[in-house]
């Protein structure tokens, strides 16, 4: 007998039994794998929120211990005091001389 080349012959089962069985087998198989990578997903995006949280929790601290400040115009955009006036722009000569040459 030679059965080297059915070691490499995986074919259909000709019983519908075993086709049936063997497509629900399949079936659970590919809804495990749809629901695991929906539970790994999920972790991971939740590691990803909790991540940023405590970076922006952190960064937020930071600010605060530092003593951060707005600058002024932001400061006076809002509600801070606001003081408009006119102004010309005036240039300044320069003191420097160019070489007589």
């Amino acid at each position: 007998m030679n059965f080297s080349n059915r070691l490499y012959a995986i074919g259909a089962a000709r019983n519908p039994v075993a086709q049936v069985l063997t497509l629900l087998a399949f079936g659970v198989v590919l809804i495990g794998a749809v629901v695991m990578g929906a539970v790994i997903l999920t972790l991971v995006f939740g590691l990803a929120v909790v991540a940023a949280a405590a970076f922006s929790l952190r960064l937020w601290w930071l600010k605060r211990k530092l003593g951060w400040r707005r600058p002024e115009s932001v400061r006076a955009a809002t509600g801070g005091r606001l003081i408009e006036a006119e102004y010309t722009v005036v240039t300044e000569r320069s003191t420097h001389r160019p070489p007589r040459g």
